[in-house]
């Protein structure tokens, strides 16, 4: 009888124990943990489960979130509630603003000597509070008399303190370019909207002759930019002409040219190491195509580009090939030769489509050379053919 006791005071006794463990870990244990860091950045993306750092006897599937008190565009601490086999969790987490904010527009800038440059041209401050940041520039150490490299520093501060600090190099240089033609007699043949497959060939038949040439490149055809660098190793000039080459883009605004023009200058400088400050504007300082998309723009546009440094070329000889593609051979050589100017700039193009002027291109250096031409690359001190402006 007393054994029969015991056994019944045992059973109850290892019965309320598992009860008593049962209900510890049902309701009393912490099954869901929390990682040290409940932090999310203003206005960031909200990741509920990704502050859970263990689930007990479970999967983090199981885990329901009720978030709608947190407001992730306002700083301060938010009281959220994960749900977790039929258990509450409470955890507050704190909407903080430890990001600095970001400028953009902070390309290198070049600019004529005894010009005033535009510091703010192009140049935005970005926070991710969404805020409206307001930015200093510190521009005591250029001297716009006197030719040089210079450093210009830009500062911002958002409201809750965060700053930066950035630095942009200023080249302050001369005039670039001559109103008057040398008397020396120079072809410089230039070619438009390259690179293609046509370029390599072009300075194939160019060292064949060992002329030199000047390449207006484009951002359309980037597969054969290795042939930029080449280019410019076989001792050729490197000229900016249009990143898209889409007028409606090109032309819709200045603020738009420049973009488009920082755009192809970054791409360039990726291949050759530096920015070139030799440009031809689509369709040449005289387009009116411009006209449908920004009155005004070529006046506008034909005096900045030399004020921030750049130097602008049209032609004064025309091969014609931009008239279509595949141009007879012996138009392009016919037009290809007319100009008998001591300095002779000829405009030819070097897309995949423009295979009659790899053709035409021999004959075209054989008939200068023999009357006594040399063939260079557009330099600092070449003669620029500007057209009238129409726009």
């Amino acid at each position: 009888m007393k054994n029969k006791k015991n056994i019944m005071i045992g059973t109850i006794v290892i019965v309320l124990l598992a009860l008593g463990l049962f209900i510890y870990q049902k309701f009393v244990k912490q099954q869901l943990h929390f990682k040290d860091d409940l932090t999310v950045e203003i206005n960031g993306k909200f990741d509920p489960l990704s502050y859970i750092s263990e689930v007990e006897h479970g999967n983090i599937k199981e885990v329901t979130c009720q978030s709608k008190n947190l407001n992730i565009k306002k700083l301060g601490e938010y009281e959220i509630v994960y749900t977790y086999k039929n258990r509450d969790y409470e955890a507050m987490i704190q909407v903080v603003d430890t990001i600095k904010p970001v400028f953009n527009g902070l390309n290198d800038l070049a600019v004529s000597i005894n010009t005033t440059p535009d510091l703010k041209a192009g140049v935005e401050v970005s926070d991710n509070s969404l805020e409206e940041i307001k930015y200093k520039i510190d521009d005591k150490k250029i001297d716009t008399s006197k030719e040089g490299t210079y450093e210009v520093t830009y500062s911002a501060k958002d409201s809750s303190g965060n700053k930066i600090i950035a630095k942009r190099k200023i080249e302050v240089i001369k005039k670039i370019g001559s109103e008057q033609q040398s008397n020396e007699k120079v072809v410089y043949l230039t070619f438009d909207d390259g690179p293609s497959e046509n370029t390599k060939k072009i300075m194939d038949i160019l060292a064949k002759y060992n002329a030199k040439a000047t390449f207006f490149v484009t951002g359309r055809n980037q597969k054969y930019n290795y042939l930029i660098k080449d280019a410019y190793n076989a001792g050729h000039t490197i000229g900016l002409h249009t990143y898209s080459h889409d007028y409606q883009t090109v032309y819709s605004s200045v603020e738009a040219y420049f973009d488009d023009l920082n755009k192809v200058g970054q791409m360039v400088k990726n291949e050759i190491g530096f920015v070139p400050h030799y440009i031809r504007f689509p369709g040449g300082s005289s387009n009116t195509i411009s006209r449908k998309y920004c009155q005004g723009i070529m006046s506008t546009l034909t005096k900045e580009v030399i004020e921030k440094g750049y130097q602008y070329y049209d032609w004064n000889g025309d091969s014609t090939d931009a008239s279509g593609n595949h141009v007879a051979v012996d138009k392009l050589i016919r037009n290809g030769t007319l100009c008998h100017d001591n300095n002779v700039m000829i405009l030819c193009h070097d897309t995949q489509a423009k295979d009659t002027t790899v053709q035409a291109l021999p004959a075209i250096i054989e008939h200068y050379r023999n009357l006594g031409y040399t063939f260079k690359g557009i330099d600092d001190t070449t003669y620029t053919p500007h057209q009238g402006v129409n726009n």
